[in-house]
């Protein structure tokens, strides 16, 4: 009786610390939504701050790394 207790509450802790790769799926997608969203605001940020062309072309690298990160 009490092996068969230790087992289930065994299996119980196991399925309860492992996430599926599904959660780790959508984790991973909601981390990228925060960086991409936090990155669209620097870029914003950065245009709006911007005196002069040379500066405008400074802030285009954080759109193109949101861009590349998209395409893959």
């Amino acid at each position: 009786m009490k092996l068969k207790l230790l087992m289930m509450m065994a299996f119980a802790a196991l399925m309860a610390g492992c996430s599926s790769s599904q959660d780790q799926m959508n984790e991973a997608n909601a981390e990228f939504t925060e960086e991409k969203t936090k990155t669209l605001q620097e870029y914003k940020e950065c245009v709006d701050d911007a005196d002069d062309e040379y500066e405008l072309k400074k802030c285009e690298a954080l759109l193109n790394a949101v861009k590349a990160l998209e395409s893959k």
